[in-house]
Order: C-alpha cells, then sequence, then structure tokens
C-alpha cells in the first residue's frame, strides 16, 4: 500500500475549488478549545495545534513577507515542554528578520469559565545567536499547565523569494488545522510537490487574478521518534516549493531548473559551486608531486583525502556550495562541508583523477525523488570519485569515514553526479560492509551463581565506525550503550580499546565484567544475552509511520564459554534453535552445549537487507519480540543432591 503521493504543479496553472477556513481572532478561544481534554483522533497526544496558519507575500523590494500565527492546547503534564517556543531564523548578511511578535497564554478560573489571559511582555522575548548563519528568537510562555491554551504571532521578512520555506502541515504533534497561503510575485512562477497520505485530503485552491495560492490539511496525527527511522521529513505532509521560471523584461518565460539537464548547467555556472571547480590551490609542489607520483590509483585518492580531512577543519555549516569560498578555506584551514569538498575536488582533480560533484541528501534530510529536479533535496556535496569499475565517494567534512566506504548518512539514498555527460541520478548502495560485531566471552559461575569473565568484542566496518564515534563523543554513555544495560548489576572494569586509529582493523573493546546472582528459591537463573546487541526489542509501537532503515547490513556473533560450579547441575537448558523471516532477511541462530562442566553458547544474528517498509513493520515487530525472547531465556541451575 502506498503511504505517500506527491503531486509537481506550476502555481500559475492550479484551479481547485475550495473554501478558506475562517479562524478565530488573535486572543479569542471558542467554546470548543476551552473543553477541549484529549486530541480526538491522536489520543496519546500531551498537546495538540489547534491551527497553525501562514500567508506569504511580497513589499515593493519583493522582499518575502510571512505572517503566522500559532495556537496550541496542552493536554498533559508532559505537554508543558511546548510553552518553550523557538523561532529559527537566518540572521547572516540580515537575510531574515523576525518582528511584531505578540504571545499569550490562557488559561480558566473560577472552575473553568473565566479566561485569564496574561500576554509575553516584549522584554520577556530575545535572540540567541545559534553559529555564524542562525540566531533564534526564544518566546518564554508564562503559566503553561495542562489546559492552558498558548498562541503566538510573528512576521517573517527575507530578503527575497529564494529563502521561502517549505510548508509542513504536520508535526510531533497532532494539528487539527493547517493552511499556507502564497502570493506568487509577478513574472514568476513556482513549482510545488505535496507530500501526503492517501488517506489525507488536502484542499488547493488558487484565487482568479491576485496569483495567490491556498493549501488546507485537518486533523493529523502527530508523528513522534521511531526506532531505526530513515528522515522523518519524508513522512510528514508537506508542500515543497521551487523556483521554476521567470518572465524576462523582453517578454518570454525562462525556465528555472525544471530539468536534471537545467540543475547541471545552473549549478555549474554558479559562483558558489562550478566556479569554485577550477581554482589553483597553493598546496606544496612537492607534496602534490609525490601524490602524482603515486603508482596506485587508489593511494593517490586516500593520500589527497586524508590530507584534506586532516588538514581543513569543518566548521559545522553544511550547504551544497561554497560560503567563503575554497581558496579562503585553503588558507582559513577552516570551512563549510562545501568549502571543504569542493576544495577536495579542486585537488582530486590536479593528481589527475577523475572526480564529480556528488549532491547528496543525507537519510536525515530526506529522500530524493528523481522525477523532481529540486535542488533543494540536496543538502551536501561530496567528491564521486571513478578507477577503473570501482567507485568511491569521499566526504572530508564531518565524522571520519575510510575512502573505501560510503558515508554511513547516504547509504540507501539517491544522489546527483553533477557533470553534463556523466552526470544524472544514481543509488548509493552497500551490500558488502555490514554493521559486523563478534564477541567472544570466557566466563565461570560461583556456587551463589554469581558470573565472573572477560570480553573481547571485534567491530568491523560501520560497527567499528559507529563504535570509535561514541567513544569519542562520551565514554561513560558508551560503557553504557554497548555493555551494561544487558543485566541489571552488572559491573565493568580495565576497559582498553585497540586499533582506535587503524581503519584496516577491527575495534578491539577488552574488559573484566561480573554479574550478581539472580536467585528464585532453590534455582540460579543465567543470563546468556550478552553484548549481543540485541538487549530488548527496539520495536514496541503498535504503529508504524516510517520505514526501518538499518542503514546497512547486520551481522552479530556472540560465542560464550561458560564454566559451571561442580555442586551445581543444569536443571533447564534453552533448546536449540534457528529462526528465520519468510524471506530469509533475518535470522536468528542459538546453539548450546555442555559437557563436562563446561557450557558453551552461540548466537548468530544476520540480516539480508537493511530496509523495511512501514507495511512489514507487523512482521519485524514480531520477530524481533519472539527473538529477544530467545536471546533471554535463561539456564536454570539447581544444586546437586
Amino acid at each position: 500500500m502506498k503511504r505517500f503521493v506527491c503531486s509537481w504543479l506550476l502555481l500559475a496553472i492550479v484551479n481547485l475549488c475550495a473554501a478558506q477556513t475562517t479562524l478565530p481572532e488573535f486572543g479569542v478561544i471558542t467554546p470548543e478549545e476551552r473543553s477541549l481534554t484529549e486530541c480526538p483522533f491522536d489520543k496519546e497526544a500531551d498537546a495538540v495545534v489547534i491551527f497553525d496558519e501562514a500567508s506569504a507575500d511580497h513589499n515593493d523590494q519583493y522582499n518575502l513577507i510571512v505572517t503566522r500565527r500559532i495556537r496550541i492546547k496542552i493536554l498533559k503534564q508532559k505537554g508543558t515542554k511546548y510553552g518553550d517556543i523557538a523561532i529559527h531564523y537566518r540572521h547572516k548578511d540580515d537575510i531574515q528578520y523576525i518582528n511584531d511578535i505578540e504571545a499569550y497564554t490562557c488559561n480558566y478560573t473560577n472552575n473553568g469559565t473565566i479566561p485569564d489571559i496574561k500576554k509575553v511582555p516584549t522584554s520577556a522575548i530575545y535572540r540567541q545567536k545559534i553559529n555564524e548563519q542562525w540566531s533564534v528568537v526564544k518566546i518564554p510562555m508564562p503559566d503553561v499547565q495542562p489546559g492552558s491554551i498558548i498562541e503566538y504571532k510573528y512576521v517573517s521578512t527575507a530578503k527575497n523569494y529564494n529563502y521561502l520555506d517549505d510548508w509542513y502541515f504536520q508535526r510531533e504533534l497532532p494539528v487539527m488545522h493547517s493552511h499556507f497561503s502564497l502570493a506568487v510575485m509577478p513574472n514568476y512562477e513556482f513549482a510545488y510537490r505535496v507530500f501526503k497520505s492517501e488517506q489525507l485530503p488536502i484542499v488547493v485552491k488558487q484565487e482568479k487574478g491576485s496569483g495567490r495560492i491556498y493549501f488546507e490539511m485537518n486533523n493529523i496525527a502527530g508523528l513522534r521518534d521511531e526506532p531505526f527511522m530513515d528522515a522523518e521529513k519524508d513522512y510528514l505532509q508537506h508542500v515543497e516549493f521551487q523556483l521554476s521560471g521567470y518572465q524576462g523584461v523582453f517578454g518570454g518565460t525562462t525556465k528555472y531548473m525544471t530539468t536534471w539537464a537545467e540543475v547541471t548547467r545552473e549549478v555549474m555556472g554558479h559562483s558558489s559551486f562550478g566556479l569554485q571547480l577550477n581554482k589553483n590551490i597553493p598546496v606544496d609542489d612537492a607534496w602534490m608531486n609525490k601524490v602524482k607520483a603515486m603508482p596506485v590509483p587508489f593511494e593517490k585518492m586516500a593520500a589527497i583525502y586524508n590530507f584534506v580531512y586532516k588538514n581543513i577543519n569543518w566548521n559545522g555549516f553544511g550547504g551544497i556550495g561554497a560560503v567563503d569560498g575554497v581558496k579562503e578555506a585553503w588558507e582559513k584551514k577552516k570551512g563549510s562541508s562545501g568549502d571543504i569538498n569542493l576544495l577536495l575536488i579542486n585537488l582530486l582533480k590536479e593528481a589527475g583523477l577523475e572526480v564529480y560533484p556528488l549532491l547528496v541528501s543525507e537519510r536525515g534530510h530526506g529522500k530524493v525523488n528523481p522525477e523532481y529536479p529540486f535542488i533543494d533535496q540536496f543538502n551536501k556535496v561530496m567528491a564521486y570519485v571513478l578507477i577503473g569499475d570501482n567507485k568511491y565517494v569521499l566526504d572530508a567534512a564531518g565524522p571520519y569515514t575510510p575512502p573505501f566506504m560510503i558515508p554511513f548518512p547516504v547509504i540507501n539514498t539517491k544522489a546527483f553526479v553533477v557533470n553534463r555527460k556523466k552526470g544524472g541520478i544514481i543509488t548509493l548502495t552497500e551490500t558488502e560492509k555490514k554493521d559486523q560485531n563478534t564477541v567472544s566471552i570466557h566466563a565461570r559461575i560461583d556456587e551463589s551463581g554469581a558470573m565472573t569473565g572477560q570480553a573481547l568484542i571485534l567491530s568491523n566496518e560501520y560497527a567499528r565506525l559507529t563504535r570509535v564515534r561514541a567513544w569519542e563523543r562520551d565514554r561513560d554513555n558508551f560503557r553504557e550503550k554497548y555493555y551494561t544495560v544487558y543485566q541489571a548489576g552488572l559491573k565493568m572494569d580495565s576497559l582498553v580499546m585497540h586499533n582506535l586509529d587503524n581503519d584496516s582493523m577491527p575495534l578491539e573493546q577488552q574488559f573484566g565484567f561480573s554479574i550478581p546472582p539472580t536467585v528464585s528459591g532453590d534455582y540460579k537463573l543465567i543470563n546468556l544475552n550478552l553484548f549481543s546487541g540485541i538487549a530488548k526489542n527496539p520495536f514496541i509501537s503498535d504503529i508504524r509511520f516510517t520505514n526501518i532503515d538499518y542503514g546497512c547490513l547486520q551481522s552479530h556473533t556472540v560465542v560464550e564459554a561458560i564454566e559451571l560450579p561442580e555442586s551445581l547441575k543444569v536443571e533447564s537448558l534453552p533448546r536449540n534453535i534457528r529462526m528465520i523471516m519468510p524471506d530469509t532477511s533475518i535470522t536468528l541462530t542459538r546453539i548450546l552445549n555442555v559437557k563436562d562442566n563446561l557450557l558453551q553458547v552461540k548466537y548468530t544474528i544476520a540480516t539480508t537487507r537493511s530496509v523495511f517498509t512501514a507495511d512489514e513493520y507487523d512482521y519485524v515487530k514480531d520477530f524481533y519480540k519472539k527473538m529477544a525472547g530467545i536471546m533471554n531465556e535463561q539456564v536454570v541451575l539447581k544444586k546437586k543432591e
């Protein structure tokens, strides 16, 4: 079943009939809003958006003017967090400004009959710089509690229509009503795409003579976080916009990026992209000559990639084009992802390698639809290198990925090779390198049922990358996430990490551990599910809106050798088992054997594909529920008579 449909139309030719909804005035609360205690179409919600409306227009200078108003009802105590309002805007070069802000909280006194409206004073509203490009306006709503209605409105002024944002009808909270009205500038054409569920209707109306188009949706359940979900954006009901054409001074319409060939022509002629690809980077001649002399092209590519990664620092800014320019990034030894990766492409070209810019959309940014040449579908540029029959994707900005691996955020995505002859949409897939862990455990059980032992974990390929990054980010959380979560009271010591800086070797994790006894009457219960990667079933929700996307294939093996005390015997031993999905996409194998007081255990978990659709969720959920149950079955020991 298709969950989403999309359309792509020119605003100038849409003419669908619908009646525009009339909303209450700012600060006027209806009896229905006052009596609302739960969202009728999303009963688990902690709060609900009563309405979210905006109107986009322009002034005499053709600035983009967006007026927006949002009203929210707080339903539960957990929903009070939605009283912290933050409005993000682009402050760099005065691209955008937020003003005319008004806000209030409405509570009801005298048994819920008298409204008590507390307006937010202008002095309480403040601005905060996030980075060199973005700032945020923060509105602290007063006295927010269950039953509160909060409402705020503001005006956003941007330099031009290039900064027209997509409109999202849906969010984490359920939305009762959402509409967006857009006035198209004279002589301009905009294209749009609608992403929505087949089950949810949308109103689209063009007002004759005004050049204004109106979008409306109602009663949309919230989309909350789901494990292993890909981009939330792909599942939110929304409309995307892009400038598609404009009329020239002497008549005629110039089309703007309505085919992929036009996208290539446009970006290759742009000062922040194509004109950055033939710069003379003043690298040391001796170093470059040494690189050029390398006989193996892969080693040449790896040398340049590692050189750029280690010497040019990423400033945290993204985008598909250069921000300051590749030469300035070289001089400052710092730049945006566009600056750095376009610089990388320059050096790869100078070394004689076949390389092209690759526009990518990282999974968190959203899927690319090849049928629609929308440049906003991409959020980053990377280097695409061809060596013989091998293809390499390099990203020198962000977390380090060895040059022989596809950066994890773009696996299972579509990308656009920017080149007039060899360009086009490609699919980035990885079927060989996996998230691969091998666990070896040697342990002993004492007479009380307590376990002590040593563990060696080898993490390969994407598992290595994930764990190295987690270790560097937060070592205490690393121990909890990967080790101590498996058993209450589990303690570990003497953790030693090997090969942290050696990409060609697995990450070795060696440590000692101890587990207190679990006793039930005369029986000692032994947990065998240790460090397997499946501590519990991650899929517990009844409903799934998004695909399950692991990113890459999974392979986990756990081998255990556990010495049992002479005084205890095995009373109950889980049986050997092999469980497999009907399409063989996920398998679990468990083998147990006891001989001469030595318990030997082996778990193997493997996947043959990394993406499962939302329609397959019930099958995956049921499989993981059974798998977690099998893996958490315990060995029962009893004192010998």
